[in-house]
């Protein structure tokens, strides 16, 4: 009779660590989730950046691929399709939902899009350029010596 008492509160134990180990449902996203859901949410800032690097007007079309890749250091891959036939990867952070300057694009876009020889990420629409002056800034500098230009 012990014998069955302790077997069966064995198997007990078994079942529930069991049970546990394998999880439960608790409601939470996993990381993919988290993953697609981040970058659905970011589309249109990826949108915003391509046209903001297409000085050509060449981009008619762009298509987000559903796989969404996520590195071992934890940044979130993005593809998208140009006109159907250009490929367009992004690199997204969690912690910048701002920043979506990291992306490449093949040399046969870049020279459509009339973005080759650029040497910095074009300025989005809602980014302030401003312009340095630089003759201003030399007559502050004069001026600190009192000399006139």
């Amino acid at each position: 009779m012990k014998k069955k008492i302790l077997t069966s509160l064995f198997l007990l134990l078994v079942l529930s660590t069991f049970l546990v180990a394998c999880g439960k449902d608790d409601g939470k996203m996993s990381n993919q989730e988290k993953a697609e859901k981040f970058a659905e949410e970011m589309k249109p800032k990826m949108e915003e950046r391509i046209h903001a690097e297409d000085y050509n007007n060449f981009v008619e079309t762009i298509k987000f691929e559903k796989n969404i890749e996520i590195s071992p250091m934890g940044g979130i891959f993005v593809h998208a399709t140009i006109n159907d036939k250009y490929d367009v990867s992004f690199t997204l952070n969690y912690n910048d939902k701002n920043d979506v300057s990291t992306f490449s694009f093949d040399d046969e876009l870049a020279k459509k899009m009339g973005n080759f020889d650029k040497d910095k990420v074009a300025p989005l629409p809602n980014e302030k350029v401003t312009p340095q002056n630089t003759s201003s800034n030399l007559k502050t500098i004069l001026s600190k010596y009192k000399l006139n230009l």
